[in-house]
């Protein structure tokens, strides 16, 4: 093990597994955690008073998807959120349209959840893809047929970045009669957003990607499109989702849907830090593989592969320098299986397991850059890799 470089930092580049509570974010759930404890149904003042915190709440994050308040549904994450519209659009055009395709590089919230219901009788089919990961469009048309009740893709993938043409996506699917699914947590204060542009019937979101709690998400439905309670008890959510709610995570993530156009703009300006970071890694480690797409992928993502030197070994080595990244999706990290996102898109067991993701955000610096560039430069110079 190489010795610990003189004046440790504390660099955190996984941003896609999760982000800090913004301070304007954490300074609204203080205030409501403090004022508005009410019972959002009670009838009197103090509960209408929450209640009108969360009504607000979701006009936010309405407007930063393009959609209608009314459109829009809390849950305590988007794992629940992804696994209850699968579940419930599923059921609810079963046996007549028992299909649903998808992609072989979808969250696993959404991968796990097709796969049960392969046990329900739903046909699940996964849509090839290319070595960007992008989905084979041709390929897609041609399997959508008067039985898929569903086509499901995310938005932008949370391993290899890669930005899908969701739009054209649910034109093909719409023209055949299905609706559209799209995982949009990785995309959602990186690239705009715009449901209603996208086309797609059905949406997921997270708060603690942008900025926000953990603990809260989002659904959005078109409002002519099916939907059916999967949590059942009070009236809450519509009918859709029992339970009280959890007032201060939803304030934050309202709050933090506030900041998302000024998110995007920052994103954007990750491009020349991604650049710059991956010309400065290359003239270290020639044989370096990029594993994300240069073109239409997310800004703040990168997957490399260093041929010869394990994942998990790298990682205890940055994060023995105060560098912390990861191999993949954090709701996979415990696994020791190779990443199915960078198995689809063709890597072997091997170079899937000498892979790891750095994922930058909006305390990025340039000085962060040099910095893992020193400690990568010094770990693969004394090992002679």
């Amino acid at each position: 093990m190489i010795k610990q470089l003189l004046g440790k930092r504390n660099v955190y580049f996984d941003h896609n597994a999760t982000t800090h509570i913004a301070p304007p974010v954490r300074s609204v759930m203080n205030r409501v955690l403090k004022t508005y404890w009410g019972n959002p149904s009670s009838g009197y003042a103090k509960g209408k008073m929450s209640a009108q915190i969360i009504e607000k709440a979701r006009e936010q994050v309405a407007s930063a998807i393009g959609a209608h308040s009314h459109e829009v549904y809390f849950a305590s994450c988007a794992t629940e959120s992804n696994n209850a519209l699968l579940k419930t659009v599923s059921n609810h055009f079963y046996p007549d349209k028992n299909k649903i395709i998808s992609t072989p590089i979808e969250h696993p919230s959404v991968m796990n959840t097709l796969e049960y219901l392969k046990t329900k009788g739903i046909d699940v089919q996964y849509c090839p893809i290319d070595s960007s990961g992008r989905v084979i469009l041709d390929k897609l048309d041609a399997m959508i047929d008067d039985k898929t009740s569903l086509v499901c893709c995310m938005l932008a993938n949370n391993e290899i970045g890669t930005i899908q043409d969701v739009k054209k996506i649910a034109a093909m699917a719409r023209a055949k009669g299905a609706l559209v699914f799209s995982d949009c947590v990785q995309a959602l204060g990186k690239i705009p957003i715009n449901v209603k542009d996208l086309d797609v019937d059905y949406a997921t979101f997270s708060a603690h990607k942008l900025y926000g709690p953990k603990g809260i998400g989002a659904w959005y439905a078109r409002i002519s499109c099916p939907l059916e309670p999967y949590i059942h008890g009070g009236h809450q959510e519509e009918g859709m989702r029992a339970g009280t709610e959890s007032i201060h995570n939803i304030a934050g993530f309202g709050e933090a849907c506030k900041h998302v156009n000024k998110l995007v703009t920052f994103s954007m300006q990750n491009e020349s830090l991604k650049r710059t970071f991956l010309n400065e890694l290359k003239a270290i480690k020639s044989d370096i593989i990029i594993n994300s797409p240069m073109d239409n992928c997310l800004t703040n993502t990168i997957n490399l592969t260093f041929p010869g030197i394990g994942s998990g070994e790298l990682m205890k080595m940055l994060d023995f320098h105060g560098i912390a990244v990861s191999a993949g999706s954090a709701c996979s990290t415990s696994s020791n299986k190779p990443s199915h996102v960078l198995k689809a898109i063709g890597l072997s067991d091997e170079a899937a397991q000498e892979s790891i993701r750095i994922s930058f955000g909006t305390a990025t610096k340039p000085k962060h850059i040099k910095y893992t560039l020193k400690v990568l430069k010094q770990y693969i110079e004394d090992d002679k890799l």
